[in-house]
C-alpha cells in the first residue's frame, strides 16, 4: 500500500469523542469494569511489536519500535526497525517522517474527516479510551482474572465497516495486544512491550508534539 492508505493503516497499526450514549446496559457494565482496571495516566510509554499479515503471502511482515502516548497531545509511533520512520497522530494532523526526520506525508483532519476519525480512534485504541471506542463499534467482552481483559470491537461506523472486519483487544493495567482484521483479509497483530504510566512528558517528549 501507498500514500494516504498507508498513513491511515500505519496509524490504525500502531484520540475522546462522546460518552456511552445509547450503549446497552450489559455492555455498559463491561466497559465500566474494564476501565476501573485500567491506569489513567497522562503519559504511557512503551515498547511494540507489530507483526502484519497480507492476505496471499506466507510471512508477516515484522517492525519494531516504541511508542509516547499524551492524554490531550497525542501519540508518537516511532519505528526503529527494519526500516527507521515515526508517525505522529493528534487530534489535529497525522504526520509521518523518514529516518532523518524529514517530513513525508502531512494529513490534516479538518480537512479530511475521515482522517479525524482515525486518529481519534488510534488514541482511543491505545490509551484504552472505551466511551470513545463506544461512539463507533459494538463492544463484547470479559473480564479475565483479577487485572485482565478482552474486548472484540465490531466497526459500527460506515467509514470503519469499509476498512475493518473486527479489532480485538487485551491487557491488564494497560492495553498489551492489539488485532486488527481487515475487510481486505489483511491483520496486523501489535504486542504492547514494558508500558510504563508517567506523570508528565520530558521536555524533549513534548517538543515532538510541536
Amino acid at each position: 500500500m501507498t500514500g494516504r492508505r498507508t498513513v491511515l493503516m500505519a496509524a490504525l497499526a500502531a484520540l475522546t469523542v462522546c460518552g456511552l450514549g445509547a450503549v446497552p446496559a450489559r455492555a455498559a457494565d463491561l466497559l465500566g469494569a474494564v476501565s476501573a482496571r485500567l491506569a489513567d495516566a497522562p503519559v504511557i510509554r512503551g515498547r511494540f511489536e507489530q507483526r502484519r499479515q497480507l492476505a496471499g503471502f506466507a510471512s508477516p511482515l515484522v517492525s519494531r519500535g516504541d511508542f509516547l502516548l499524551a492524554r490531550e497531545r497525542g501519540l508518537v509511533w516511532t519505528t526503529r526497525e527494519p526500516i527507521a520512520s515515526s508517525l505522529l497522530v493528534t487530534p489535529a494532523q497525522i504526520v509521518m517522517c523518514g529516518a532523518d526526520g524529514q517530513v513525508q506525508q502531512r494529513l490534516q483532519a479538518d480537512a479530511q474527516p475521515a482522517m479525524r476519525v482515525v486518529s481519534e480512534s488510534v488514541i482511543a485504541v491505545l490509551r484504552g479510551d472505551l466511551a470513545a471506542l463506544s461512539a463507533r463499534f459494538a463492544v463484547a467482552g470479559r473480564l479475565a482474572g483479577k487485572d485482565g481483559w478482552t474486548l472484540t470491537l465490531t466497526p459500527t461506523d460506515a467509514g470503519m465497516r469499509r476498512a475493518f472486519a473486527r479489532i480485538e483487544l487485551a491487557g491488564d493495567r494497560f492495553v498489551r495486544h492489539v488485532r486488527l482484521e481487515e475487510v481486505s483479509g489483511d491483520t496486523t497483530q501489535i504486542r504492547m512491550i514494558d508500558p510504563a504510566a508517567e506523570p508528565q512528558l520530558t521536555a524533549t517528549e513534548a517538543q515532538r508534539f510541536d
